[in-house]
């Protein structure tokens, strides 16, 4: 099940504030009307800040997660002064100016062409309100570190080795697999076939 959050793709317009929690809660709510009780849980970079927080509130029967290219890190001021300046820039000049400056930020410095393009395509797909509330909704995460380190849920953590986008995590618990990928931030788009490889190896174990 892939599920366009609120803003995103064919998703109508987000209502209000937004957190992890309650993008967690709308992804419940798909699960409960697909008959869902239990289920692996993949997010890539919000993805993971969402799974975690679905983690914490015990909000569905995850049996395991997969944090591809995200951190249970909160934001840092200086992160959080500049995704306010992002949202303001949004709502001045439009997702595809956002877009275009900030989509190289998230792809290894030598990533294919076509990688680019698809990468933009799929940003393209977000609109201003969509963005913005998940700008803010970042903003507020909280620290999920010691959930991380804590937790009894089999975790596999994707870390792309030129990812500057993310604070990496770093935690010794054994439930917590971790694997890298020679890429930036969109590995799963970068090098697509030892995501997948990997994922799959995971759920099978």
């Amino acid at each position: 099940i892939a599920i366009d959050l609120p803003g995103h793709g064919k998703s109508e317009d987000p209502k209000g504030e937004y957190t992890m929690y309650r993008y967690a809660e709308d992804i419940l709510d798909v699960l409960t009307q697909e008959q869902v009780d239990k289920a692996y849980w993949i997010g890539h970079s919000m993805g993971g800040y969402i799974t975690l927080a679905a983690l914490e509130k015990k909000y569905s029967n995850i049996e395991k997660a997969v944090l591809m290219y995200s951190s249970d890190a909160p934001d840092t001021p200086e992160a959080i002064e500049k995704r306010t300046k992002q949202q303001q820039e949004i709502k001045e000049q439009g997702v595809g100016s956002f877009v275009e400056g900030i989509i190289h930020n998230f792809l290894a410095p030598d990533a294919a062409t076509e990688d680019i393009l698809f990468a933009k395509e799929v940003a393209h797909e977000a609109n201003e309100d969509g963005l913005i509330t998940a700008l803010g909704a970042m903003k507020s995460r909280p620290n999920q570190r010691e959930l991380v380190d804590t937790t009894e849920t089999p975790i596999l953590v994707i870390e792309g080795e030129q990812d500057g986008a993310v604070t990496p995590i770093e935690t010794s618990n054994p439930n917590v697999t971790k694997v890298y990928t020679n890429t930036g931030h969109l590995g799963m788009i970068e090098d697509s076939q030892t995501v997948v490889r990997e994922i799959l190896q995971f759920l099978k174990d």
